[in-house]
């Protein structure tokens, strides 16, 4: 999908191009390109703006705005750099360059956006989960999901995910209210659920006995210890199980919901954006930039558009039908 950026045609009295700036921007304009309302957009830029100003300005600069906007719009639509480059004026080395300095500057912040709750809070998120389901302790929902990208130049093979498409496979672990309080992005996509949470950070810091009683909450891809609660198998299974099983399924709602939020948001991250033209290293940053991306909107209460409602039914029900 095109994204035509944010880039009015060259001025006669110029010879660089004359950036629109938000202001002469329609709500329809950015509601379209970024995923995000007005205010919103606006709310990103002043938190952005002071990691991505250019240092000098000059004629030639593209000023924070500009890049932001750019940046969203290749978040927002999975389009070819050089198509989005050529509709807004930019070239695609240059369009590439932004998104590349836009993504590092919220893989420098997602530290402080991504980050693993307090007691306090885990204790609130415990016990809003216990309400609702009536498991205890639990203080994170887990689970993998895929980002495609196209076929990497090496160890190939390895990036072949079960549904025979090249994907870097992310663990996610979420709250109850919708927000990533964990998140790795480093695993091809051949690599199990299973494997990828025992080779996290994570892992080693639940095994040591850091959280307490403190449990994750995952499905059938992990793999039931002390700190990870699972369905049991439907091979054999009791009237109790089967009532264990129901209700870890309605807790695990706020997983599936959680990463429909962030794909439809940012729909570069969903299959239906197409394969990701980058390196697997360059796509684990994207990852992690629009998982920022993600948490910042929650935290500043930018809510999904409604035009994003039927991409996030068809997200959940994806996740749903592969759980």
């Amino acid at each position: 999908m095109a994204v035509p950026l944010f880039v009015l045609g060259n001025e006669h009295n110029r010879r660089y191009p004359q950036r629109k700036l938000l202001e002469n921007l329609s709500e329809f304009e950015i509601r379209k390109h970024t995923g995000l309302p007005w205010w919103g957009v606006r709310e990103l830029l002043q938190w952005l703006e002071p990691l991505v100003e250019p240092k000098g300005f000059t004629n030639h600069a593209l000023t924070a705005e500009s890049k932001v906007l750019t940046a969203l719009g290749f978040f927002r639509s999975g389009g070819f750099q050089w198509l989005m480059g050529s509709n807004g004026g930019l070239s695609q080395s240059t369009t590439s360059r932004i998104i590349e300095q836009v993504s590092k500057a919220l893989v420098r912040e997602s530290p402080k956006i991504i980050s693993f709750p307090n007691a306090a809070e885990q204790t609130r998120i415990s016990t809003a989960i216990h309400v609702k389901s009536q498991f205890a302790n639990i203080i994170g929902i887990i689970d993998g999901s895929h980002v495609n990208l196209i076929s990497p130049s090496q160890d190939e093979r390895s990036f072949v995910n079960r549904k025979q498409n090249h994907s870097i496979n992310v663990q996610l672990i979420c709250d109850d209210k919708f927000r990533f309080i964990d998140a790795v992005a480093r695993n091809p996509g051949g690599a199990h659920d299973s494997f990828v949470f025992r080779n996290s950070h994570i892992y080693h810091r639940f095994l040591t006995g850091e959280f307490g009683n403190g449990k994750l909450m995952g499905d059938s891809g992990y793999f039931r210890s002390p700190f990870m609660e699972v369905p049991y198998a439907r091979r054999v299974i009791t009237p109790l199980q089967r009532d264990y099983n129901k209700r870890l399924t309605s807790a695990r709602c706020a997983i599936e919901c959680t990463i429909g939020r962030w794909k439809s948001r940012f729909r570069s991250m969903h299959r239906s954006g197409g394969e990701l033209c980058y390196a697997p290293r360059k796509v684990c940053q994207l990852i992690i930039a629009t998982l920022t991306l993600h948490n910042f909107c929650h935290t500043t209460n930018i809510e999904l558009l409604p035009e994003d409602d039927d991409v996030f039914d068809q997200i959940v029900r994806e996740i749903q039908q592969e759980n």
